[in-house]
């Protein structure tokens, strides 16, 4: 469900694939001509898992957006342990502690404001779908990033997704050329920033995606005790999934220094 709705950075950096992606994004010519089998398979397993997962995720938020919503949720909170430790992995300052909830404050902020004015659920438009492509963009970029929560909290998932299974060029278009610009506009200042500031990027990304997925939480949806029991699952099969994904690629690594 991430990975169809634009949060692929987080796989990505967990499949151990992100840095080669972000070297192909700044330089993609002269890197698909030296890793084009690397590419292709990654490249065509984006289009076919949009496509193809894309009405299959309309259909459950036409038939049970809160359950889908904690679904959700229970997948980024399953990728935390793992966000976390990359953060980390080039050292862990008080300073990055600072940034991440620097961000995290003023991004949470930011979103309950918006809520509380009404400013929310936008009509569809062409700079409405060009917008959601740059967000998508940025959802690849920069691991840990989820446009997915924001497309929930601005509630364009359903249309967009609806949109895109239906194959609507007025949709898919300036989607497309919204996260294009996106990649290639940004890729290499946050491939910068990633290379000469990691640890500090990645704490304020990961502040970044707990407050817009913290926004999102539907608790006021809850009419009785069974619907609490239906998302504590959701949530739960999310949580699993995440961890069961996380576990099997420390496995490939495992097998893959090993051979």
């Amino acid at each position: 469900m991430r990975s169809a709705v634009g949060d692929g950075g987080v796989l990505c950096v967990v499949f151990g694939i992100y840095r080669p992606l972000m070297e192909f994004m700044a330089h993609p010519l002269r890197e698909l001509k030296k890793n084009f089998w690397f590419f292709l398979p990654i490249l065509f397993g984006f289009a076919v898992g949009v496509l193809g997962i894309s009405k299959l995720l309309q259909w459950v938020l036409n038939e049970a957006e809160t359950p889908a919503i904690w679904l959700f949720v229970g997948l980024i909170a399953g990728t935390l342990p793992s966000l976390w430790q990359e953060s980390g992995k080039e050292g862990r300052t008080k300073g990055n502690l600072i940034i991440g909830g620097i961000t995290f404050a003023l991004m949470l902020a930011f979103l309950l404001l918006v809520k509380s004015t009404g400013m929310v659920q936008p009509q569809p438009s062409i700079w409405l779908w060009l917008l959601c492509g740059v967000m998508w963009g940025l959802g690849i970029i920069a691991p840990g990033l989820s446009p997915s929560s924001l497309f929930f909290f601005m509630g364009v998932m359903e249309p967009m997704m609806d949109g895109i299974s239906k194959l609507s060029m007025s949709v898919i278009i300036p989607m497309g050329l919204g996260l294009i610009l996106c990649v290639l506009s940004l890729s290499r200042g946050i491939g910068w920033l990633l290379k000469n500031r990691y640890a500090g990027t990645m704490h304020a990304i990961l502040g970044l995606a707990l407050a817009s997925t913290i926004a999102i939480l539907p608790l006021g949806n809850t009419a009785s005790a069974m619907d609490v029991v239906v998302y504590v699952l959701c949530f739960g099969a999310g949580v699993a999934v995440a961890l069961w994904m996380d576990r099997m690629n420390q496995k490939l690594k495992m097998n893959g220094l090993k051979t």
